[in-house]
């Protein structure tokens, strides 16, 4: 699925240029975008002549324009997706101002809308689809983590902060609900009615949760839907579970803390994604991506991971929590 979103292509400058080892035609690319974030990319040497090149940056699950500028695209179905070259971080896609046709002005210019460039989400599967009721209700967040290259305010302000460390599992978020009497369903971007075939429900009741959390309170779980026929199902599950990841405080409007989440969560009965701790120490970017490498317990490299502090806080009124994806992770 395809969406309008902005923030998806910047302007940017070049902060450096370094060799690859065995590669003779790419270099990495460390890029500044300003409020876009600051990425790195493998570039061709004939595309980018020196660090002076004014470049835009294409960020990760941006769909771009079907041009032939960008054509060579279209064996990756157009979408840019992170991934290593020659053992270099490929976080983004790098182009050249002067090959899209964009007048430089300054770095830090998001350029989404005017050069057409979607965002790519991922269609809810058959499986877990169900009967429209409305749209995701207002009072709760919809679940989307910001990539920690976006997000360097966050970084800073996490420096000696214990930590969670939580497993980013890849397979469709669900969100249940009790405020004020009323109990609801919801996938990613709607609400849905309770129906035998519908996967969230399912789940809900499974676990009792339409009767359980009236008795904890006006709260919102929200777990990632995993199993077979969900993103070819790389914890290699028997069935349809869930994996919880985040407590919403419907009455607070804030998350709850991770001692007070797990306690809920192991109340209701329900897992939780695989958690470890770290104090973060300000790691680099390749410190990092290092740090999201590993696997599911079924062998496949999982997705990647998910830091936030233990006690929740917020920078600039946005919840401190980033994602780094694992370059190494193959999505079916």
């Amino acid at each position: 699925m395809k969406i309008r979103k902005e923030g998806m292509a910047w302007t940017g400058k070049i902060q450096r240029l370094s060799p690859i080892p065995n590669a003779d035609f790419i270099v990495r690319a460390v890029v500044d975008c300003g409020l876009g974030g600051r990425w790195v990319g493998v570039v061709r040497k004939e595309d980018i002549a020196d660090w002076f090149t004014p470049v835009v940056v294409f960020l990760p699950d941006a769909v771009v324009p079907e041009t032939p500028e960008l054509a060579f695209m279209e064996k990756n179905n157009w979408r840019v997706r992170p991934m290593r070259l020659r053992g270099c971080p490929s976080e983004v896609l790098i182009m050249p101002a002067a090959a899209l046709g964009i007048d430089f002005v300054r770095f830090g210019i998001d350029v989404t809308e005017s050069l057409g460039v979607l965002k790519y989400e991922k269609d809810i599967p058959v499986s877990l689809s169900g009967i429209l009721k409305g749209d995701f209700p207002i009072f709760i967040p919809r679940t989307d983590e910001p990539d920690f290259q976006h997000v360097p305010k966050m970084r800073k302000a996490l420096f000696e902060v214990q930590c969670t460390v939580s497993t980013k599992i890849d397979g469709s978020s669900q969100t249940f609900y009790y405020r004020d009497g009323v109990v609801g369903g919801c996938s990613r971007n709607r609400e849905l009615c309770d129906t035998p075939t519908t996967a969230v429900w399912n789940i809900a009741h499974q676990y009792e949760l339409p009767e359980k959390l009236p008795k904890i309170g006006n709260i919102a779980i929200q777990w990632e839907a995993c199993g077979p026929g969900i993103s070819h199902n790389p914890l290699r599950l028997t069935q349809v579970e869930p994996r919880v990841f985040d407590v919403w405080d419907i009455q607070n409007q804030e998350f709850m803390n991770y001692d007070d989440a797990r306690g809920i969560v192991e109340r209701l009965g329900m897992p939780f994604v695989p958690i470890t701790f770290i104090t973060y120490e300000g790691y680099s970017d390749d410190e990092l991506l290092t740090l999201a490498e590993g696997e599911y317990e079924s062998g496949v490299k999982r997705e990647g991971i998910v830091i936030r502090p233990m006690q929740t806080m917020r920078v600039d009124d946005e919840r401190l929590s980033f994602k780094v994806r694992n370059l190494l992770y193959e999505e079916s």
